[in-house]
């Protein structure tokens, strides 16, 4: 009865806290909309400046960080349940305190534009700093008391607190070492000087115009821009990397992960940027500029990121240095002896099964469009992957159930019917037949392939992984359909269908929490729309 009482009043408290922060961010846009007029560069105090613009973002970022932690960890999640019933229902003082911290921040924009304030910032800067401390302790207050947070926090391992410090410092770490990146700045000529480096080690003769950061070879020219110092793949490779680390927790040795693996494959990315911006330059002006463009720019980074994390997965996950103990595969939930995962090694791994297949099936969509154009002309290379992926975890494959039922099957035929009836008119408009060997390649993918990888990611996977174990809170399960619905419609170009089939696909998983029926059904839908493209020669239906 206790526990009735208290779940529905907290929940209502969150929802009203954020609907709240929301108001007041957007307000503060909209007072801050016109950012031309107000530069940090231009204060004195332009160190504090900066300071206290980065500071919502801090906090936004540590709530979002704690918030998912808590997500994450049920029971984070169940003690902050219990200290808020503690707490009293009626909290007003934290409420004022917040409205008056609130009404201090913005007093300055009540006789000061934003012009002014340049010129004015030292005299503001204080009402900023007390009115920001203020809201947010008002705001802490209310959701809970100070003793219910320093005991939330420290009771459950130092973790929390210490992920919290480091997510807050984020942006302050980010701008105090923004001169590493920028139009002209450090990262950006490294790159530029990388570039050259190695033309002039292959003997070619480079054009260069280090002030422009222009390099051109045979008639080719490519600028050096912010976003080809490679910033972004390093930043992408240390989340990618953050999120194994947290995934893997229990047996991942942490100090030689962190010093040794990270900043190795952080380096490395920003190698491999380099050499793409070398083979960029190379494809212009030897093989095509459509290509080296058109292709190569858009899709060589990221295939360099697969790889690259690829990589890290093999090496973190088979190297004894970062493993506390040997990765032994589980076969948990397949029904089989742990003699046969033994014997299987890596390719007998459950976790692996689910993810590598689409790793390589989205390598394999990064590569078609360098070397064909229509990148669908490539579809049998894609086919090569997708059969290497599944063959290479044969082995755990065989131990999961993929048995179906009519509801699956039904629910495949309704997919199909939906997929179908959405289909814009330009998908009737196709060019002509194409080549037998690349339609039973197509076929091959479509119906048969394609299925097993996306379902054993998105449903077996990324589902599973959030809904958690069958004792987890419902909304788990809520939130692990929204989020692998919305990651499948991505991989679609027509998004409320596929998130609709991928809702499909993930409610037929929850029945079961076994692959099979979800399988089966998306080899049905896709097989129904295989044929009715096949019917009206329009392989823009699949």
């Amino acid at each position: 009865m206790r526990q009735a009482e208290f779940v529905k009043p907290v929940p209502l408290r969150l929802l009203a806290f954020v609907l709240v922060a929301l108001a007041e961010a957007v307000a503060l846009r909209l007072l801050t909309y016109e950012t031309e007029q107000f530069n940090c560069s231009n204060v004195a105090a332009f160190e504090l400046c900066r300071a206290l613009r980065t500071l919502p973002l801090s906090v936004l970022l540590v709530s979002l960080a704690v918030a998912g932690m808590t997500l994450c960890r049920p029971r984070l999640w169940h003690s902050y349940l219990e200290l808020a019933a503690d707490a009293p229902a009626r909290r007003p003082g934290p409420a004022l305190l917040h409205l008056l911290g609130l009404g201090l921040g913005l007093a300055p924009f009540g006789w000061l534009t934003l012009a002014e304030l340049e010129a004015q910032f030292s005299l503001a800067a204080p009402l900023f700093l007390a009115g920001a401390a203020l809201a947010f302790s008002g705001a802490a207050l209310w959701l809970l008391p100070l003793r219910g947070w320093a005991r939330w926090f420290f009771s459950n391992g130092a973790f929390l607190p210490l992920a919290a410090i480091g997510v807050f410092l984020l942006p302050l770490v980010a701008e105090a070492v923004s001169w590493l990146w920028g139009d002209n700045r450090v990262l950006t000529r490294a790159t530029f000087q990388a570039v050259s480096l190695v033309f002039s080690l292959s003997g070619s003769e480079l054009y260069s115009l280090p002030s422009e950061r222009v390099l051109g070879f045979q008639g080719f020219f490519v600028r050096i821009a912010e976003a080809c110092s490679g910033v972004e793949g390093m930043a992408l490779m240390a989340v990618f990397m953050g999120i194994y680390a947290l995934l893997t927790r229990r047996t991942l040795r942490m100090l030689p992960f962190w010093l040794i693996l990270l900043p190795l494959a952080v380096g490395l990315s920003w190698i491999l940027n380099v050499l793409r911006i070398a083979a960029l330059i190379w494809l212009g002006a030897r093989v095509s500029p459509d290509l080296a463009v058109g292709g190569f720019h858009s899709y060589a980074g990221w295939l360099m990121f697969s790889l690259l994390a690829f990589a890290v997965l093999a090496i973190a996950h088979n190297t004894e240095l970062f493993q506390e103990q040997p990765a032994l595969p589980a076969a948990a939930g397949s029904g089989r002896g742990a003699g046969q995962g033994a014997e299987g090694g890596l390719r007998a791994d459950p976790l692996f099964a689910r993810l590598v297949p689409f790793i390589l099936f989205m390598i394999s969509g990064t590569l078609t469009p360098l070397f064909w154009q229509p990148s669908s002309d490539g579809y049998p290379l894609r086919v090569a992957f997708m059969v290497l992926g599944l063959g290479l975890f044969w082995p755990a494959l065989k131990t999961f159930r993929w048995r179906a039922g009519p509801a699956d099957w039904l629910t495949g035929c309704a997919v199909a019917a939906l997929w179908l009836w959405t289909a814009p008119e330009a998908a009737a408009s196709a060019a002509g037949t194409p080549d037998p060997v690349w339609i039973l390649c197509r076929l091959l993918g479509t119906v048969l392939l394609v299925p097993v990888i996306e379902e054993l990611f998105f449903r077996a996977y990324v589902l599973e992984r959030i809904a958690g174990g069958p004792g987890a809170a419902p909304w788990r399960a809520l939130a692990g359909l929204a989020v692998s619905s919305l990651l499948f419609a991505a991989l679609h170009d027509r998004w409320l269908a596929g998130a609709l089939a991928g809702l499909a696909f993930g409610l037929l998983y929850l029945r079961t929490r076994r692959p099979g029926g979800a399988v089966q059904a998306h080899m049905l839908a896709n097989g129904l729309i295989a044929a009715a493209a096949l019917a009206a020669g329009d392989f823009g239906l699949i």
